[in-house]
């Protein structure tokens, strides 16, 4: 499982079915039983406590839980009064928990219509197919585009990470937004990437499929940092 702070008292959980067995519980049963679904729910706690430094006195106070494909369930636990700001960003989650499963059976993903003149330069001859090339692709992610409104929300966002969220990325300025292009390897983490972008989200991001930004960003944007951009922006926040 993979917990995270959303502040001094409310965590995330990302937990599957396998997990909550091995924690002793039955999910048919506490989904049925308040008094399991209590006892399950300061398990959480409990465990989170050897990861996550958060205030828990008040015990338990509010919790949503949302199931997920592939028998995965994001749990978001409160130890202060309800709020309903705590749920926004649950369609989002999916959105991306969708997307996982489509890269796992090997669909493509596609979403919107592309960006005016991102259309990429036009090849003088057709390239033969490398299926290495073409199964590495099917096995990551796609990349995407992170756009920040302003630099303030995109350093508060920079100061979180650390190495394993150095992905391979490009810094561009266009109007008076930051957008990042952020690629990713299949040896890369998928929980980590799914927790990499939902926290961008909360810091303000819209993310998105790259498609083919990057033509139309070094055609009308500004190159600020041509790579590495994730590592370079979280040094300058210390």
């Amino acid at each position: 499982m993979v917990y995270w702070k959303l502040d001094d008292q409310t965590i995330r959980c990302l937990i599957n079915k396998e997990e909550i067995r091995q924690m002793g519980f039955d999910l048919n049963e506490i989904s049925r039983d308040a008094g399991l679904m209590s006892d399950f729910l300061s398990a959480i706690v409990d465990d989170s406590r050897n990861y996550i430094d958060w205030n828990t006195e008040n015990g338990v106070q509010n919790y949503i839980a949302r199931a997920l494909p592939a028998d995965q369930f994001l749990i978001t636990i409160s130890c202060t009064f309800p709020d309903k700001s705590m749920d926004q960003d649950i369609e989002k989650f999916l959105k991306f928990m969708e997307l996982l499963n489509k890269v796992a059976s090997g669909e493509e993903h596609k979403e919107g219509p592309p960006e005016p003149d991102t259309a990429p330069p036009r090849r003088k001859e057709k390239a033969p197919r490398d299926k290495t090339v073409e199964k590495k692709q099917a096995d990551c992610l796609p990349a995407q585009r992170l756009t920040f409104s302003g630099m303030d929300e995109l350093m508060t966002f920079s100061a979180l990470l650390d190495e394993r969220y150095f992905y391979s990325s490009e810094l561009y300025r266009l109007h008076d937004d930051y957008i990042l292009l952020v690629e990713f390897e299949p040896s890369d983490d998928k929980t980590d990437i799914i927790r990499f972008m939902i926290t961008a989200e909360e810091y303000g991001a819209e993310c998105r499929s790259a498609d083919n930004s990057a033509y139309y960003l070094r055609e009308h944007g500004r190159l600020l940092i041509p790579e590495d951009a994730l590592s370079v922006l979280e040094s300058m926040t210390h």
